[in-house]
């Protein structure tokens, strides 16, 4: 009996129900995909404003509105919300 609620302990708790949201694959990739190249590797600035240590729920704002001469970014809302995350980890 104990082994089988072990068993049922365990299979709960790798359930992807406890998982929390998706993260995305990528973030630093997709950064330097879709970022970097503007806002430099390290997000200290470049072609376009320095954005290192910013919130993430601002970056994820900018990227959602992309003011000109910004361009729209074809990423889901998980990816922008992973990218906004890690930009707010990146030293200013």
């Amino acid at each position: 009996m104990k082994r089988i609620l072990v068993a049922l302990v365990v299979l709960a708790l790798s359930s992807p129900a406890w998982a929390g949201p998706p993260m995305a694959a990528d973030a630093p990739g997709l950064y330097k995909r879709n970022c970097a190249s503007c806002h430099g590797a390290e997000g200290k600035g470049g072609t376009a404003p320095a954005i290192a240590g910013k919130p993430g729920s601002a970056v994820a704002s900018v990227v959602n509105a992309h003011p000109p001469p910004m361009n729209k970014i074809e990423l889901t809302a998980d990816e922008i919300a992973a990218v906004g995350r890690y930009v707010s980890t990146l030293k200013k």
